[in-house]
């Protein structure tokens, strides 16, 4: 296993910086999304929304497609082709509701993501319109409650470890050890076995000098942990690939 470099910055302060930021963006919705849910609030809101009906244990198919509506408002306009039809096709959120078939993969996909098995990600990878990147979402959502909860693993995860895409950080690292390396440092940084702090406090501190897709600044005034943005801005931009 190839040990990952993570960045030295200050964990506490941008987990923090998630809450007081990120956690208060409002929620996402277009034309096609407000069919299925409208949610008034923020991000903050929207989680705890998410983990109170995943607590509640109801995998009913009217809960478990409003969890799926509450994620990908939730997770932002990266997730809008979701809610989509091109080509004549059914969008793959229509999918979920009319083929059983299709709502049956997602609930195997959930049981593994209930137990902390990352086995779960390759299952909602199965299901058109669901891609590596929002698999791991909601891999994540789903696996709360498990002894081994799982992470979100997105382009701005990826960049803030120094890799121009999500493909290129798990060339080297495999997704396990990730989320075991995440854990650790959880511990060494926070003193509790929960890689999300680790996550969230990275995607915060990718999320203020960074554009989304790892292309180029977002914001280059000298701030918070700039020490560390500016050498990985070098690594970024000159291997994008």
């Amino acid at each position: 296993m190839t040990t990952i470099r993570f960045p030295n910055i200050d964990y506490s302060y941008w987990l923090s910086e998630w809450d007081r930021s990120i956690g208060k963006l409002p929620t996402y919705s277009n034309k096609n999304m407000v069919e299925y849910i409208v949610f008034n609030g923020d991000i903050s809101l929207c989680t705890n929304e998410i983990f109170t009906l995943i607590k509640s244990q109801d995998i009913s198919r009217p809960t478990v497609l409003k969890i799926i509506d509450l994620i990908y408002s939730w997770g932002g306009k990266s997730g809008r082709m979701f809610y989509a039809s091109v080509n004549g096709k059914i969008s793959p959120r229509q999918s979920l509701d009319q083929k059983d078939s299709v709502f049956n993969k997602y609930l195997q996909g959930v049981m593994l993501a209930k137990k902390g098995d990352i086995r779960s990600i390759k299952k909602f990878c199965e299901i058109d319109g669901i891609g590596l990147s929002y698999a791991s979402k909601h891999a994540y959502f789903w696996s709360l409650d498990s002894e081994k909860p799982l992470i979100i693993v997105d382009s701005k995860i990826a960049g803030s470890l120094g890799h121009f895409t999500i493909q290129s950080l798990e060339r080297v690292h495999k997704y396990e050890d990730i989320v075991f390396e995440f854990r650790n440092k959880s511990l060494k940084e926070f003193n509790e076995d929960n890689p999300n702090k680790t996550e969230r406090a990275l995607f915060a501190f990718h999320n203020h000098y960074f554009l989304n897709d790892n292309s180029g600044w977002k914001n280059r005034l000298e701030s918070k942990d700039f020490t560390e943005a500016s050498p990985l801005a070098n690594k970024l931009f000159d291997n994008k690939a």
